[in-house]
């Protein structure tokens, strides 16, 4: 399986180009989770995060779903379908905040470029598409463009870089948020993208609530500072609600390995964000890699 068909209208917006803008808005997005999560993981139960960023998401698409179509309560074969990719995101954030209480922002970055490859494997081996040998060798380029951006062309830094408790678990991870716009498309039968997202959200949040009661309720809701709820409600609506609807609209109209291979942009956006809010700007060498992990991704995209 490969790129959808092109819209047949005419026009230069095509679903195709629709659904690589979508990634491309993703990847902007999503680069404030690490820096945002970085910031409050240390405050709060990861399930108990997780779980509340989930219900928010939840009464976002769930508004949308009621605006824009008619609502109907999926089928228990539905339900199972999204249930497994609702498990996939919730194995992914709950392990991304548990790395982040034992490791930082830079370390899980660097572990998160490793998602594109293992995409391709899932690929493979569950839609049978075919990553071309020069989208692996522009895979390794951009990746390794990646991490030299995120360590800030700072050799010593990246030699200084130590596979400990916080990187094996955002490790395990990433392997279930690799697979997630496989299965995405794999288990899609023609629902709306706002149907399916919405309900992935509501059985990953019912899962986390099985599993994490506890966690949940006995968090110290009273006694959390404000800048953590701004930070779940940031994770909520940008790091979830409006990212997932994006990278599920991207999975059913692009190769899974083309999908996830935007995530290599994530660490140069991260560089754009730090210096517009005035943190700095990075110096010739990064931007030496960001040029590079650019010229990388278009040929992994146009190939």
């Amino acid at each position: 399986m490969t790129e959808t068909t092109d819209s047949p209208h005419p026009g230069y917006w095509t679903e195709t180009r629709r659904a690589h803008a979508a990634m491309l808005l993703f990847a902007t997005l999503i680069s404030s989770s690490f820096t945002v999560g970085g910031l409050i993981a240390k405050s709060i139960d990861p399930v108990a995060l997780t779980f509340w960023r989930f219900v928010l998401a939840v009464a976002i698409f769930l508004a949308i779903v009621l605006a824009t179509e008619k609502f109907r309560l999926p089928t228990p074969g539905q339900l199972g379908r999204f249930a497994f990719i609702g498990l996939l995101l919730c194995i992914y954030f709950v392990l991304m905040f548990e790395a982040l209480r034992w490791t930082d922002p830079l370390s899980t970055g660097a572990v998160f470029t490793l998602i594109p490859a293992m995409t391709a494997v899932f690929s493979l081996i569950v839609l049978g598409q075919k990553t071309s040998r020069r989208q692996v060798v522009a895979m390794l380029i951009a990746g390794g463009g990646a991490v030299w951006v995120l360590f800030r062309a700072d050799f010593q830094a990246l030699m200084r870089f130590s596979v400990g408790y916080g990187e094996i678990v955002f490790f395990a991870g990433c392997i279930a948020y690799a697979a997630y716009p496989v299965f995405v498309r794999r288990l899609h039968t023609g629902e709306s993208t706002a149907a399916l997202t919405l309900w992935s959200l509501a059985t990953g949040a019912v899962l986390l609530a099985v599993y994490g009661w506890r966690a949940i309720l006995g968090t110290d809701w009273a006694n959390l500072s404000a800048g953590v709820y701004l930070g779940i409600l940031h994770l909520a609506v940008v790091s979830t609600a409006i990212s997932f609807f994006l990278i599920k609209y991207a999975s059913l109209r692009l190769p899974g390995a083309k999908v996830m291979a935007y995530t290599f942009l994530i660490p140069a956006l991260v560089a754009v964000l730090e210096g517009l809010i005035g943190h700095g700007w990075p110096g010739p060498n990064v931007i030496a890699g960001v040029v590079v992990t650019a010229l990388a991704l278009a040929v992994i995209e146009t190939g």
